[in-house]
C-alpha cells in the first residue's frame, strides 16, 4: 500500500547546487506531495539531477532571495495551502517530517506559519554554542499569508496571523568546501554594504512595513538591533564585540576547532568585510 503523502508544497531555490541538492531532495521527495526546484539557470548538473530524482524544475532569472521566493509563491501551480521553503544545503529529518504531518492535521485556521530550528553543521560538527543553537527560521507558511522582504544579504519573512514553533529540527549541512563559503560571503558582503550605505538595510524600512498586531516580522528584535545599534559602531570595534560575544560569552569555544573557525569567519571576518566595503563605497561616491 502506497503511503499517503503530506499535503505540503516544498520549494527549493538553486544555482549550481549539484553537490547539495540531492540530499535536500531526498529528504522531502516521497514525503511531500509536491516539490519544486526554482533554478536560476545553473551551468552544472543541478537541473538534470533534480529532474532525475523526481522534482519539478522551473527556471527563473535570479534577482535576490526574497524576489525568488515571492515569485515562486505568485507563479508556481501550487496545490496546497502550506508551503515549506528549503534551501539546497538544508535537509529535513524524519522526525521533523512526522511532526509536520501530525501538526497540520486539524490545525486551527488562525495559525499561519511555523518556526523550525535549523541546526548548523560546520566542518562536520553541530555547533551547539556561540548563539547558533537554536536558530529559528520561519519556513513553513500558508502561501497566501506571507511575503518576503529583501534586505541586502538577508531576507525576512512577514506573516499575517499567528506563528508556532515545531519541536523537531532541520539540518543546515553544506557539502561544499570552505573556499566556497568564503567566496560566497565575499560576494554577498557587497549586497550588505550597499544596503547599509543607502540606509535601507533591514533595518531601514522593514520595522515600519510590518503591521504590529496583524503581522509578524521574522527576527524583529535582530532587525532593530542591526538598525539602531550595530550600524553605528566603528568598523573594527563592531566585529570584535560580536566575536567576543559569540566565542566567549555564548561559549562558542566549547565547539572546539569548528567553533573557533566559524566564529572568526562569521562573527568577525564577515562583519569587518562589510564595514570596510561600506567605507570604500562611500569614498568612491565622494570622489565621483
Amino acid at each position: 500500500m502506497t503511503q499517503q503523502r503530506t499535503p505540503v508544497t516544498v520549494i527549493i531555490l538553486s544555482y549550481n547546487e549539484e553537490i547539495n541538492l540531492p540530499h535536500a531532495l531526498r529528504s522531502v521527495l516521497g514525503w511531500a506531495d509536491q516539490v519544486f526546484v526554482v533554478d536560476s539557470y545553473s551551468i552544472d548538473g543541478t537541473v538534470e539531477i533534480a529532474r532525475s530524482l523526481g522534482a519539478t524544475v522551473v527556471q527563473h532569472a535570479w534577482e535576490n532571495w526574497a524576489a525568488q521566493r515571492n515569485w515562486a509563491l505568485a507563479t508556481l501551480p501550487i496545490r496546497h495551502d502550506w508551503v515549506l521553503f528549503l534551501d539546497a544545503d538544508e535537509r529535513l529529518t524524519v522526525e521533523l517530517q512526522e511532526e509536520i504531518t501530525r501538526t497540520l492535521r486539524g490545525l486551527r485556521e488562525e495559525v499561519s506559519g511555523f518556526y523550525i530550528d535549523r541546526r548548523m553543521i560546520f566542518v562536520g560538527r553541530w555547533l551547539k554554542y556561540g548563539g547558533y543553537n537554536p536558530t529559528w527560521v520561519l519556513r513553513l507558511v500558508r502561501r497566501d499569508r506571507v511575503r518576503v522582504h529583501h534586505a541586502g544579504d538577508r531576507e525576512y519573512f512577514e506573516l499575517a496571523g499567528k506563528a508556532r514553533y515545531l519541536r523537531r529540527h532541520m539540518l543546515h549541512l553544506d557539502q561544499k568546501d570552505l573556499g566556497f563559503w568564503i567566496d560566497k560571503h565575499n560576494r554577498i558582503s557587497n549586497l550588505a554594504a550597499g544596503e547599509l550605505l543607502k540606509g535601507t538595510d533591514t533595518q531601514g524600512g522593514l520595522l515600519n512595513q510590518s503591521r504590529p498586531g496583524t503581522a509578524i516580522l521574522e527576527r524583529r528584535r535582530a532587525v532593530w538591533l542591526r538598525r539602531n545599534v550595530l550600524a553605528a559602531v566603528p568598523s573594527l570595534l563592531a566585529p570584535c564585540i560580536e566575536f567576543a560575544y559569540r566565542y566567549f560569552f555564548r561559549l562558542g569555544f566549547l565547539d572546539g576547532r569548528p567553533g573557533l573557525i566559524y566564529c572568526v569567519l562569521h562573527a568577525f571576518w564577515y562583519p569587518f568585510l562589510v564595514k570596510v566595503k561600506v567605507e570604500e563605497m562611500r569614498r568612491a561616491g565622494q570622489q565621483r
